[in-house]
């Protein structure tokens, strides 16, 4: 296939962004990316703009993948193609591409979450070599309530947070990418960070605020594995409190993580599916 290709960084980010909204705004999920949230994303995320590409037909841009890279993995953050080049093999080439270029680079495994509903999508990747690890969750709470619990609620810096959290992943913690304690250091600045105290154990709490103002967990955890439920309800009585918000949302949790059940626990329900899957290529 004859295409033309040029890494992230040499190209506009604004047309990117308008690409990639064009390109997603009929999928399960849509996207609505602009500059300033996609440059926020990269940092978090580890997205490497020499490593992620745009494919064109003549000048048209028909395609692109947009790669994140922490040592020897990779995690494929967005990748699409517009509507008229679907079916043609385009995205076949984009993913062959990419998976040569960063073998060729020294990655090792290459991770990506897909809807689970969307067979097409999920078929696409079996195809190519990836296999379903395991199954993570957008969950949402509407019943929300306070808690007759004593604790207290500090606002830290993301270093605190970072190293529970590395202490918490050392111990056997199963996270997933953007609840790695490298992304909760990386996105300084764009969440808020709060140590719990609750008869004397620690925990901790980030979350943030949509442009709606609906309230998020972005992540939760504690040292005591016994405790996971009670720092649960203490997260949601202080975002409750903090926000008065009506709905509080955790996006992508892990099945076989400790911080699913206890927000399941909690009156957090399922809303959507995906499936982590990966490859390796080493």
């Amino acid at each position: 296939m004859n295409l033309k290709i040029l890494t992230l960084n040499e190209y506009s980010l604004i047309d990117f962004v308008n690409l990639v909204n064009k390109v997603f705004e009929d999928y399960t999920v849509p996207v609505n990316w602009n500059v300033i949230n996609f440059q926020l994303d990269a940092r978090e995320n580890s997205i490497s703009l020499e490593d992620s590409f745009i494919f064109f037909k003549g000048e048209k841009p028909v395609g692109f993948i947009v790669n994140s890279i922490r040592r020897d993995r990779a995690r494929i953050d967005a990748m699409g193609v517009v509507k008229e080049e679907r079916g043609t093999g385009t995205a076949s080439f984009i993913l062959e591409h990419a998976t040569n270029y960063l073998k060729w680079k020294g990655i090792k495994k290459i991770l990506l979450e897909v809807i689970t509903k969307d067979k097409r999508a999920y078929r696409f990747y079996e195809k190519h070599g990836f296999r379903e690890k395991r199954k993570l969750h957008l969950l949402v709470n509407k019943d929300l309530k306070t808690e007759s619990i004593e604790y207290r609620a500090i606002k830290v810096e993301p270093r605190y947070v970072y190293t529970l959290s590395l202490n918490l992943e050392i111990s056997g913690r199963t996270t997933n990418w953007q609840r790695e304690p490298i992304t909760l250091l990386l996105a300084d600045g764009r969440y808020n960070y709060v140590k719990l105290v609750h008869n004397g154990k620690e925990g901790y709490l980030v979350w943030g605020k949509n442009e709606d103002k609906s309230t998020y967990i972005v992540d939760l955890g504690t040292k005591n594995n016994d405790e996971w439920e009670i720092f649960a309800k203490i997260a949601v009585d202080n975002l409750v409190r903090e926000t008065n918000c009506k709905i509080i949302s955790a996006t992508s949790v892990p099945e076989n993580d400790p911080l699913y059940s206890a927000l399941k626990n909690t009156g957090f329900t399922s809303l959507i599916e995906q499936s982590e899957m990966y490859k390796n290529i080493h």
